[in-house]
């Protein structure tokens, strides 16, 4: 999950949709329910801020992608390519795999 709470699994296994329901395993502390919550809202800042930088980054690529589906409602790769600028992404299995 973080560096400071590592791969753990705070939740049982039970599945509410499934019939099953939560609650009959062991509860967390007060302490790892704050420690949860500061690390959830940390991955959740740290996210904000680079989706933040990447749009402003990309902003008149962003702006120029805009106005072209305004007039032509619909793009394919090319013509996105052609209005923003922007390399071809690359094929799929040529991208580097990053672990979740």
């Amino acid at each position: 999950m973080s560096d400071k709470l590592g791969l753990v699994q705070l939740a049982g296994r039970q599945n509410p949709y499934l019939g099953n329901t939560y609650g009959g395993g062991p509860t967390l502390s007060e302490q790892t329910s704050s420690l949860v919550d500061s690390e959830v809202q940390a991955i959740i800042s740290e996210c904000h801020s680079k989706a933040l930088t990447l749009l402003r980054e990309h902003r008149r690529a962003l702006d120029a992608l805009v106005q072209a589906l305004l007039d032509h409602e619909t793009l394919d790769e090319k013509e996105i390519c052609e209005a923003t600028g922007l390399p071809p992404a690359p094929p799929l299995e040529e991208l580097p795999h990053t672990p979740v």
